[in-house]
């Protein structure tokens, strides 16, 4: 059996490139390893730019230029408006027979981690969609695979300030599947997080990718809902990421100004629940 190729998209708005680079970097060691091991033909790295303007892309192109690498076809695709990070990521094609890796330009993959993700689904028909085991930049566990949350469990993890989180730890701690065992595999996910997803080409296309409601933020959970819809999705706490990450919240009012609003389409469109 003739072994797949990987499309891999990083969509970047003024993203800061030492982290890309170094993000990069990650991805075409672990690329490299896939690639020796035979679990991939070919390995496409798309970063798409959702006009972060002309300074920031003459210097994304230089960078590209200098991680040119003979193993991957590592390219720029160049948005005239910024499209969002799901709309971004619709504009990589990829075919049915083709697998996908989404990937945020903040997300250090392990050398070993894409053979391990792709060994998983080569083994496991029925799973569609893997994601990984994620760490902070200080090997802290990060809990990305979530139940689906109610609307105060939202505003509570988004905005509300550390003492009154305190009095909620319970309820955060349930949204945010603390209870499980996450040192074995899981096949019971319902909401995961798009900072990195390996996915069947074919899942992909079935479901249209991201929904272009969302401009930002909840385009994740809401296409896990979709691809769960249609297949397994799984967790593989021996595929490994670093994640820097970083909270609506912090990032400032126009960040929480799309987080409400996508928050509201996703509820409109899957259900209501407020605590």
């Amino acid at each position: 059996m003739t072994s797949p190729r990987l499309v891999v998209s990083v969509v970047v708005h003024r993203s800061p490139l030492p982290v890309l680079e170094k993000a990069l970097i990650c991805l075409q060691v672990a690329g490299s390893k896939a690639l020796d091991a035979g679990m991939v033909t070919g390995l496409q790295i798309v970063v798409v730019d959702n006009d972060s303007g002309p300074r920031y892309q003459q210097a994304l192109e230089g960078l590209l230029h200098r991680l040119g690498h003979r193993e991957v076809d590592l390219t720029l695709l160049r948005c005239a408006d910024n499209l969002g990070y799901g709309q971004g990521h619709n504009q990589v094609g990829s075919g049915d027979d083709e697998l996908r890796l989404i990937l945020n330009p903040d997300v250090f993959l392990e050398p070993d981690s894409l053979v391990r993700g792709l060994a998983f689904l080569q083994c496991h028909p029925g799973v569609g969609l893997v994601v990984p085991r994620v760490v902070d930049a200080s090997g802290r566990p990060e809990y990305l695979c979530k139940r689906y949350p109610g609307v105060l469990v939202l505003l509570l993890r988004g905005f509300a300030p550390a003492w009154i989180r305190d009095r909620f730890t319970k309820s955060l701690a349930v949204y945010e599947m603390r209870d499980l065992d996450w040192q074995r595999p899981r096949f019971d996910l319902e909401l995961v997080s798009g900072c990195c997803l390996l996915m069947r080409g074919s899942i992909w296309k079935s479901i249209g990718g991201f929904c272009p409601d969302y401009f930002l933020y909840f385009e994740d959970f809401d296409l896990a809902i979709r691809a769960g819809q249609q297949s397994i999705i799984a967790y593989v706490p021996e595929f490994v990421i670093t994640h820097l990450g970083g909270g609506a919240a912090r990032k400032g009012w126009r960040h929480r100004w799309w987080f409400m609003r996508s928050a509201f389409r996703f509820f409109n469109r899957h259900g209501w629940k407020w605590c």
